[in-house]
């Protein structure tokens, strides 16, 4: 359960208070799609973490208050016998059956009836007519403001951010939004619930250099808003939607904002990628070394909008013409390390490659398993067989180097690329935008057949 957060700002007119939008105001209108809740840490045994703006505690579990937070006050979360345990300024507190939450202060406004009494509720509660007469949430405005008989007043807070940090020695690492904290599996787990366009704030930058240009950003924004919201829609009913590392989106929070990805995630507010109506699951990666490929050569799932290409925008010097050399030693290291029983490697064969041809799809390594068995084990597709070995990616030739009876003593790799392959490459988004193409472009290429939508895909767009 989300418990509703209240109030920073308390309005109160004496006599009834009509709220309205000007013809400047529903324009700023958007559509709210909601918050994400991405996990920060999870199977850790305890945390501690400040706030910054206003913020309290809250149990979850019994919607009761636990304490106010202070600015810049420490608190330290631990789990005993499955329960959270808070110690702060007061000392300790709990047991909680939790989750328990640092929840930031929204507006709440209190409105004056005709009969005299008073109505409080939070912005969330309320609907507004805009311009064109439709209804929408009162959260959904950027500048709207309230008028009396007296005057008009914004409703507007006062400037200052909600900011929550998790502690990790002497770092802090600041977040928007609420920080909840859970038992999972008997250990801690802290999640950063917080509106979909915040948190991209604090992906955009961690996934891509904000010094590239900005249609390669913008690219890249509405690449990771699919993404997510494709991830809530899968995740639903689960304690997080979202890891905050590159098992699904790398997320790092406030400090990692910047002007012009910020700028990016304002100027594609709300756009999305859609394929036969519905939204698209926005594959990326760094490089595709001159090819993208087909979904399920790389994974299994076919998906109409991810095939295979050529590339000709990815051109860099980081991620092409890698080469790696193992002894027959380190690649069985590989092997064991990515959960494969071989306990002495004797041959390793290519045996298919992908639509494209660039890519190697599926090899088989031979050996002894861990009493001595033949074995052979057959890897596909492309991605698992990348992570078998190791690799920046599986657009590479292998070379088996033999002894003078034909014992394999080692492989030498040479590949282009960093990543799976599949949707958007990143460095290529960075070359087609250095060649004037515009973020609607470099996204059409690397999706194919793809619409591009307003409000979150409610909204057909060019």
């Amino acid at each position: 359960m989300t418990l509703p957060c209240f109030p920073r700002v308390i309005i109160c007119f004496v006599s009834f208070l009509v709220i309205w939008l000007t013809a400047a105001g529903a324009a700023d209108a958007a559509v709210v799609p909601g918050n994400v809740r991405v996990a920060l840490a999870v199977q850790t045994n305890t945390l501690g973490f400040k706030t910054g703006g206003d913020y309290r505690l809250v149990d979850q579990s019994t919607g009761k208050e636990i304490a106010k937070l202070e600015q810049g006050e420490v608190w330290q979360v631990l789990v005993e016998d499955g329960q959270i345990l808070l110690q702060g300024r007061k000392g300790r507190l709990g047991p909680f059956a939790g989750p328990v939450a640092a929840c930031e202060q929204n507006f709440r406004i209190q409105i004056m009836a005709g009969a005299g009494e008073a109505v409080e509720s939070s912005t969330d509660q309320i609907f507004v007519l805009n311009g064109e007469g439709s209804s929408i949430s009162l959260n959904a405005v950027t500048k709207p403001y309230a008028t009396s008989p007296q005057k008009k007043a914004a409703l507007a807070a006062d400037g200052e951010l909600n900011l929550v940090s998790i502690m990790n020695g002497t770092t802090a690492l600041r977040y928007r939004g609420n920080l909840e904290f859970r038992v999972e599996n008997g250990k801690l787990a802290a999640v950063n619930e917080l509106n979909i366009e915040d948190y991209l704030r604090g992906v955009v930058p961690a996934e891509i250099p904000p010094s590239w240009p900005m249609e390669a950003l913008k690219a890249q924004a509405v690449a990771a808003r699919n993404y997510a919201l494709q991830r809530v829609e899968t995740t639903r009913g689960r304690s997080f939607n979202l890891l905050n590392n590159q098992y699904n989106q790398v997320y790092r929070g406030y400090d990692a904002e910047s002007p012009a990805t910020n700028q990016a995630v304002d100027e594609t507010g709300g756009m999305v990628m859609t394929s036969q109506g519905s939204l698209i699951t926005a594959f990326f990666h760094s490089s595709s070394g001159g090819y993208t490929e087909n979904c399920e050569d790389v994974w299994i799932e076919q998906l109409p909008y991810i095939k295979g290409k050529v590339d000709p925008y990815d051109k860099n010097s980081s991620h092409y013409n890698w080469q790696v050399d193992y002894t027959v030693q380190q690649l069985t290291s590989k092997l064991q390390a990515a959960g494969y029983n071989i306990f002495k490697l004797t041959d390793i064969e290519e045996l298919a490659r992908t639509a494209s041809g660039a890519r190697i799809e599926k090899i088989a390594v031979s050996g002894q398993g861990a009493t001595g068995e033949p074995i052979r084990v057959v890897i596909s597709n492309a991605d698992k067989v990348r992570i078998a070995l190791g690799l920046k990616s599986s657009l590479f030739t292998l070379e088996k180097v033999c002894n003078q009876k034909g014992g394999l003593e080692g492989v030498k790799i040479r590949g282009c690329g960093f990543g799976h392959g599949l949707g958007m490459s990143q460095w290529g988004a960075y070359g087609m935008a250095e060649q004037g193409y515009n973020y609607q472009d470099i996204l059409k290429y690397y999706y194919s057949g793809v619409s591009i939508a307003g409000d979150y895909g409610r909204t057909s767009f060019r």
